[in-house]
């Protein structure tokens, strides 16, 4: 990541409970300085949390079972189709 211009501000958020992450970090965009420092503060922990939620969505057994035995249906359906048509 590259910061363009000569002055950026940015606020670094520690995380010592993570396991995961150390720190972020924010850039602070130039036409919003007028913030107060609790009110930037917030806005990142609120940005934070709300991606804290996001996680891969895990398929059981059942539905990767189902979608194999679909597959193989339909290959053996292409299968017999192709076999019947050689006979013709």
């Amino acid at each position: 990541m590259m910061l363009r211009g000569c002055q950026k501000q940015m606020i670094v958020l520690q995380t010592p409970e993570s396991g995961v992450f150390e720190s972020a970090f924010f850039v602070l965009r130039r036409e919003n300085l007028s913030v107060g420092h609790d009110d930037m503060i917030a806005e990142a922990n609120r940005i934070i949390g709300n991606g804290v939620g996001v996680r891969r969505r895990v398929r059981h057994l059942p539905e990767r079972l189902l979608i194999f035995l679909l597959g193989v249906a339909l290959g053996v359906g292409v299968f017999a189709l192709i076999c019947f048509l050689r006979q013709i």
